[in-house]
């Protein structure tokens, strides 16, 4: 749904484009998406903003990989995302990581 707005908000702002003579950014900053962020990066403890990148930069491939490349992660479905935020965190140490069964 985050994605979906965030389409309607494009819309929105082409459709501004046409009737306008300047730059025009419709929906940013909109604080209900930041705080709604902050929640879920707090929920799975996505210390190192995975998914912000997910929403807005992952697409088409969601593809993460070590820094080497000697392995690469697939995550198009956010249940993988989940999965794999909650693994790199538990690495990590943390005790405040989400359970792994929550989907």
């Amino acid at each position: 749904m985050i994605l979906e707005q965030r389409e309607v908000d494009h819309a929105f702002e082409e459709a501004l484009q046409t009737v306008g003579n300047g730059p025009y950014v419709f929906g940013y900053p909109n604080k209900y998406y930041d705080a709604l962020l902050l929640v879920l990066k707090e929920g799975v403890g996505d210390r190192y903003d995975y998914i912000e990148w997910w929403l807005c930069e992952g697409s088409p491939d969601y593809e993460v990989s070590t820094a080497d490349g000697t392995r690469t992660w697939v995550l198009k479905e956010p249940e993988a995302l989940y999965d794999y935020i909650v693994t790199e965190c538990k690495k990590q140490g943390n005790r405040s990581c989400p359970e792994e069964e929550v989907f």
